[in-house]
């Protein structure tokens, strides 16, 4: 294979700053064409991921990297948030790329499915989220993502919108949620998806253009810039180009040729780079702070009863209390964190902490206090409380000392500058949420015993 010249830092100089979006659900994801990467599992399953070749003298087998196996690996799909799902044997997997060569990503991911996996030849995620798989027998379903291994996806999530007829070379999306096939003689035809099992889907497709299609379908796909990349089945050869627009054109006139023995690779996909390795910088968007409840919380309350005494009983009300604060930063933006790794920053380098003060009730930052910050995972706290009162009762009197402080739950926007598994740097949003206890007070009241 030919050698890239420059290796990976050169690879990334002149990276225009283009934008595409993809719709995920209600949400509008977007991201950089620089974060696109190539996903490909060798045949004993082990994965290389790097940037997508340029041109035929740029190889993708040389200058990307190892990055862990996926033994025994039937299936892999990538939804449109990033996250990989595999199916191996009879279950279903989710979770981030892997990133470690050393590490297990089975026993790290997420099972959420199980059973009946195994009865799917294809799946494959439509660009607003939802999953559809073709089983051996043709059948099509199409449902949620699979979240909850103790639910039956195919029974009690999906509904089977095409019986039989489905045995294809190949199935793919476009952007706007188009479904491909190509037929067993050679034929790519596209239409939106079915809706039901009444849905005539072949007979109302249209072909794509004349082009015999079934060679090129070891691998075959849209990248989210739009280009349609093929691979041959015998040769190995990778071609990228736009799709042909009628019937009139074809697609090998137009593509380019970007590399060979792609063949040896079982799987090929896009994702993209949203693995996070680093923060750079992040800020608490303070003044855009919301309180969205607030509180009373009892710390402390002791009873002191001098009723069968005529004179004063003279003690100290003392006391010391830690109260432990929980919180964790929501990650709208679509990037995450490596599978089996934690990811901290000290807040003390960036802006501080959140919480709220008695004089100013509302949320500000004290940047004279350090605390490392868990980016995936809960957070937790510890505040401490403390207070000396001296108490005097009278003769005949009883009397409560309570103290209180008070809870509030907080949201702050941030933002941050984060750098990714291939170097890339980016700037991504959210919001924190946690509480804060604040405001210590010490009452005194009679009381009936």
């Amino acid at each position: 294979m030919s050698r890239e010249k420059g290796g990976r830092e050169e690879s990334r100089q002149g990276i225009s700053k283009e934008y595409i979006h993809q719709l995920s659900g209600s949400h509008q994801i977007f991201f950089e064409i620089s974060l696109i990467i190539l996903f490909a599992v060798f045949k004993n399953f082990t994965v290389k991921v790097g940037r997508p070749p340029k041109d035929y003298m740029d190889s993708f087998y040389d200058r990307s990297d190892f990055v862990g196996k996926l033994p025994n690996a039937s299936l892999i799909a990538f939804h449109p948030d990033g996250n990989l799902y595999v199916i191996k044997d009879t279950e279903i997997y989710m979770g981030p790329i892997p990133s470690d060569q050393s590490q297990d990503w089975f026993s790290l991911a997420k099972r959420v499915g199980k059973n009946t996996w195994n009865q799917f030849k294809s799946v494959l995620f439509h660009p607003n989220g939802d999953l559809y798989a073709v089983t051996k027998d043709g059948d099509l379903y199409k449902g949620p993502a699979p979240s909850n291994d103790n639910i039956s996806w195919r029974y009690e999530q999906a509904t089977r919108i095409s019986e039989g007829g489905w045995n294809f070379d190949a199935y793919f999306f476009d952007g706007e949620g188009f479904l491909y096939v190509v037929t067993s003689s050679g034929e790519l035809r596209k239409r939106h998806p079915p809706i039901n099992i009444s849905d005539k889907w072949y007979e109302a497709s249209s072909i794509v253009d004349g082009s015999d299609w079934q060679n090129l379908t070891h691998f075959i796909g849209f990248s989210p810039g739009g280009d349609l990349w093929c691979v041959e089945k015998n040769k190995g050869n990778i071609y990228r180009g736009p799709l042909p627009t009628n019937r009139e054109m074809k697609y090998m006139d137009t593509a380019k040729h970007l590399g060979y023995d792609y063949n040896l690779y079982k799987f090929l996909s896009f994702s993209r780079d949203t693995t996070i390795t680093n923060i750079l910088a992040f800020e608490f968007l303070i003044d855009e702070a919301k309180t969205l409840s607030e509180s009373i919380e009892v710390v402390e309350r002791q009873n002191y009863d001098n009723r069968r005494s005529t004179t004063p009983l003279k003690c100290a009300f003392t006391f010391s209390r830690t109260i432990k604060e929980v919180s964790e930063f929501s990650h709208e933006h679509g990037f995450t964190v490596a599978l089996g790794s934690e990811l901290t920053f000290e807040a003390v380098c960036y802006t501080g902490i959140p919480l709220i003060s008695k004089a100013e009730i509302k949320a500000h930052l004290d940047v004279s206090t350090t605390h490392n910050w868990k980016w995936s995972t809960i957070n937790e706290r510890e505040v401490s409380f403390s207070a000396t009162t001296n108490v005097e009762v009278q003769g005949g009197k009883a009397v409560r000392l309570e103290a209180t402080v008070r809870k509030a739950e907080i949201n702050i926007p941030y933002r941050a500058k984060v750098r990714t598994l291939f170097g890339y740097e980016n700037m991504i949003s959210g919001t924190f949420n946690g509480v804060s206890h604040y405001d210590l007070v010490v009452k005194q009241e009679d009381v009936t015993l």
